[in-house]
């Protein structure tokens, strides 16, 4: 009787110290409790969201729309290195 309580004891101490370890759940940007959203953003099909940034010359002067696709390893911010 005294063993089926140790083992009681033992895998409620497991569940509690494996909760104790789990990271929080994420928090979603923009919403109450989230990081504010710092870029404008588009929704894809999929429900996700493709944040993108914008350089150079003002729309009404360019004469070109270059994209540029970073990879995995880069972010919004890197900039295609062209000069005129």
């Amino acid at each position: 009787f005294l063993s089926k309580i140790a083992i009681v004891v033992l895998v409620g101490f497991l569940a509690w110290g494996y909760r104790a370890i789990q990271p929080p759940p994420p928090k979603i940007c923009g919403s109450r409790d989230g990081p504010p959203i710092t870029a404008p953003r588009i929704k894809l099909a999929d429900g996700r969201y493709l944040a993108y940034e914008e350089f150079g010359v003002p729309k009404t002067e360019a004469k070109y729309k270059i994209i540029f696709v970073h990879g995995f390893d880069g972010c919004r911010f890197q900039t295609l290195p062209v000069s005129p």
